[in-house]
């Protein structure tokens, strides 16, 4: 056998391995983009919950959840990408109220993504997102009632409750009632309650309730 048929001969099986390698790595990746599933999380002001999960590249749907309700489901529908690059999806809530979610990755979720997500007459809320359902963010974890009196004692009316939806309070119920005082229940779960005393336009007091 001549040379040059070997150099052709070890040229074909040099050029076959590294088609095999490729081959391999991109049944991997592919593998692993397919298995990829995260979970992310977050609360509208309304006091449903609600967890979007992604899988297989993109979202598939919501789960609503308030205490004393049952679970409502949104599928999602990917719509397009918006003005700044930022996949959008669209769905409904109870087969009437509009929702929407928008990818704030631009595409590339990951744990610790952001979504915003988006309600007719709830507003917007975002969630954070994780690889497990059951994985509370930092805006979902109980705030301490140290911390909501040092943010509120003093405060104008308006901008303390713009403060309580901020950080997923949500307005239940007004407890009291006179010409110059008013007493308000503000709620952030099922687990974390609080009345909020307006004296004269102004926070008095912040009391935990539970």
């Amino acid at each position: 056998m001549n040379r040059a048929i070997l150099r052709w001969i070890n040229r074909s099986i040099a050029t076959g391995l590294i088609g095999v390698g490729l081959l391999a790595l991109e049944s991997t990746f592919s593998s692993a983009q397919a298995a990829q599933q995260l979970f992310c999380s977050g609360q509208m002001n309304s006091g449903w919950s609600y967890t979007a999960e992604f899988l297989d590249g993109r979202f598939t749907h919501i789960r609503w959840e308030r205490s004393g309700q049952p679970p409502q489901m949104t599928p999602l529908t990917f719509v397009a990408n918006n003005i700044q690059g930022q996949p959008v999806y669209k769905g409904s809530l109870m087969a009437a109220v509009s929702v929407t979610l928008v990818d704030l990755s631009g595409g590339g979720v990951g744990q610790g993504s952001e979504i915003s997500v988006g309600v007719e007459e709830w507003g917007w809320s975002r969630g954070t997102c994780g690889t497990s359902p059951n994985e509370r963010t930092e805006a979902e974890a109980p705030l301490s009632i140290a911390m909501v009196q040092q943010s509120l004692m003093g405060v104008e009316q308006a901008p303390a409750r713009e403060w309580l939806r901020q950080n997923n309070f949500f307005f239940t119920q007004t407890m009291d009632h006179t010409d110059t005082r008013v007493v308000e229940r503000w709620n952030r779960d099922a687990n974390q309650a609080i009345d909020v005393i307006i004296w004269n336009g102004q926070v008095f007091d912040v009391i935990e309730v539970r």
